[in-house]
């Protein structure tokens, strides 16, 4: 009878296992199928035949869900699966530049990075590293010493007179005489402006440093709605030979992705970050190389075929006869014909089709 027992107890507790596992899968594919924007991680155990489980994500509903379909296998649960987040932090990016990683470690990889002034969403915080959200649904881990801690007022009032810091990069002062500087600034840093001397525009950070910054550097950050797909070529071209950096999107370094959304930013438009979620926005203009249905601004993709899926790995923007701007090697122009000499071979023999964001924004595109 005792080891009746246990086969009885061993398969009941396998068939509980299956379950899980099903039910773990299919929450993951509605709620988190890109563990870049969304979290679902769950972990369970078998104690005295109640299943114990533990894990965090980013959205209720898939907690929900999840707890539903277990009541109705009739699954015994005990369960503390954390919300994120459990209390609501206000953070706002405090350098020019705000490195985000993969994992809470200097040593881990560049994943992406963001910018002075953007106001993130605080999922967790360990040890001395935060767990972000940004604007564009990025999750990712941030040190303290690139994000301030504000108050819920501080946090809205931040944008209630913003610029934008227009020029590629430059520089807040301590005083309009410029006897010091206070920080470097990149393009698409949003400042929070308090004042004005003459030609110089007082700046106060979300740590609440002052500086100064020349008006020709900055521009009100919701003129952007009043941009054309001309201001997208205009503004690409003034990144021409900054470097490539894997997870870059500032002028200090861009990937693919990273470049092609800095440029929609600055027309005013939020993109995902990677081009394998950008290719999923906007409307398709082209798979057949027909370059006369491309517009300024579009943008195009490129990648392979592997294991009978689709996998893009690199994105360029359209800038008219014949040519594109990408970010690869470092920023530069470089044609869809073999007989120009800025012809890319590598990339075109990669190219997948184009698609157009200007006028046929999708649920990945947020306004600024």
């Amino acid at each position: 009878m005792r080891y009746l027992f246990f086969i009885l107890i061993f398969f009941g507790c396998n068939k509980n296992n299956t379950n899980i596992d099903l039910i773990i899968d299919e929450v993951n594919s509605i709620y988190a199928p890109d563990k870049r924007v969304s979290l679902f991680n769950i972990t369970y155990s078998i104690s005295n035949a109640t299943v114990v489980i533990d894990g965090e994500t980013s959205k209720i509903e898939a907690k929900n869900y999840f707890l539903q379909k277990l009541d109705s296998v009739g699954v015994n649960y005990s369960e503390n699966i954390i919300v994120l987040p459990k209390d609501t932090i206000y953070g706002i990016i405090n350098n020019s530049v705000g490195n985000l990683r993969g994992r809470p470690s200097h040593s881990s990889e560049l994943v992406s990075q963001t910018l002075l002034g953007t106001r993130v969403k605080i999922l967790k915080k360990e040890g001395e590293w935060y767990l972000i959200q940004t604007p564009d649904e990025y999750i990712s881990w941030i040190d303290h010493g690139g994000i301030s801690i504000v108050s819920e007022s501080d946090y809205n009032n931040y944008y209630k007179n913003p610029y934008i810091f227009s020029s590629v990069q430059g520089f807040a002062y301590s005083s309009i005489e410029k006897e010091a500087v206070i920080s470097d600034l990149v393009v698409g840093s949003v400042l929070n402006v308090t004042d004005k001397i003459g030609d110089f525009y007082k700046i106060e950070y979300p740590d609440k440093r002052v500086g100064w910054v020349n008006q020709t550097d900055i521009s009100p950050m919701f003129n952007t709605i009043d941009k054309t797909t001309s201001d997208i070529i205009n503004n690409s071209k003034q990144f021409i030979g900054v470097p490539y950096l894997w997870g870059g999107t500032s002028s200090k370094g861009f990937d693919c992705s990273g470049f092609t959304k800095t440029i929609y930013l600055m027309n005013g438009l939020i993109i995902p970050r990677d081009a394998s979620q950008q290719i999923n926005e906007g409307l398709l203009v082209d798979q057949n190389r027909n370059w006369d249905n491309l517009n300024e601004g579009d943008l195009m993709f490129f990648g392979y075929y592997r294991d009978g899926r689709r996998r893009i790995d690199h994105v360029a923007i359209w800038i008219g006869d014949g040519k594109f701007i990408q970010a690869s090697k470092n920023v530069r122009i470089n044609s869809v014909y073999d007989d120009d000499p800025l012809y890319d071979k590598y990339h075109m023999e990669k190219y997948m089709e184009s698609r157009r964001i200007i006028g046929h924004e999708t649920l990945g595109v947020k306004k600024l």
